[in-house]
């Protein structure tokens, strides 16, 4: 059963019930570092997803994350901060994302799930996504035409052909697109019978049964996609194979760190 003290417990969170910038900052940042992304405990016990995946029983899945210490996806993560954030006075919507693929092109609309909240006297629209395997941002990005800078990494969105595309360039990196989208808000309901498009898109790809894990550190990303390894620290990107058994070991007991 959703609980917010009990949430705010997991977060380690301490701070103001206000909904300010400053508030939305630091509980984005602590759900990063704290819950991770998991893929492998999504859908039924034997693989099987909903008809709808983004229509979630937020109580159950409440359970199963934040009292049982588990991690979760983007459809499971996001509403559940979402559900936070209502709870604490913040406007929220929900956004749907194609998000780039390493061939440069896109996935469809609705592969991704994240939260716009709207925040002061004008309504000002802000990116909370808990719920991306990453690399990630650590704090909320405010949706405008302005480069946003933070722990090394820089941010921006490009409007193009009425959708939003975010960019981010680390350190050693060029600017690279992340995911695109529409700032309107979506209804649960638009995922209904989406679950096929997406395996048959997924089909073929590098993400086809691949199991993803990450999870965000103090100033970056720990990304682990089979064996293939990206960690970030201060804007600083490194890739590497765990080929060894421990080295795969510990960098998955780091990943999950945050699970307790």
């Amino acid at each position: 059963m959703f609980d917010t003290e009990v949430y705010l417990d997991r977060l380690g969170y301490p701070g103001p019930r206000t909904a300010t910038p400053e508030t939305l900052q630091q509980l984005h940042k602590l759900h990063l570092m704290t819950i991770p992304y998991d893929n492998t405990k999504f859908g039924t016990a034997d693989g099987e997803l909903p008809a709808n995946i983004a229509e979630v029983d937020l109580d159950a899945t409440f359970d199963k994350i934040v009292r049982d210490g588990n991690g979760g996806i983007c459809f499971e993560l996001n509403p559940l901060f979402s559900r936070l954030l209502r709870e604490l006075g913040f406007g929220t919507r929900i956004i749907s994302a194609g998000v780039r693929q390493e061939d440069g092109t896109f996935s469809p609309d609705l592969s991704h799930l994240f939260t716009g909240v709207s925040m002061g006297e004008h309504e000002d629209l802000w990116l909370a996504d808990v719920g991306f395997s990453g690399p990630s941002y650590l704090d909320p990005l405010r949706l405008n035409s302005e480069v946003q800078h933070q722990y090394g990494c820089r941010y921006k969105v490009v409007e193009q052909a009425g959708l939003q595309t975010l960019h981010r360039r680390s350190r050693t990196g060029q600017w690279r697109a992340v995911y695109r989208f529409t700032p309107d808000g979506r209804r649960v309901e638009d995922w209904q019978g989406f679950a096929k498009r997406m395996q048959e898109f997924t089909e073929g790809t590098v993400l086809a049964n691949a199991v993803i894990r990450a999870r965000s550190s103090g100033d970056g990303h720990m990304l682990l996609v089979g064996k293939r390894y990206l960690t970030v620290a201060d804007g600083y990107e490194k890739s590497t194979s765990l080929v060894d058994p421990g080295d795969f070991a510990e960098a998955l007991d780091t990943i999950l760190a945050g699970d307790r």
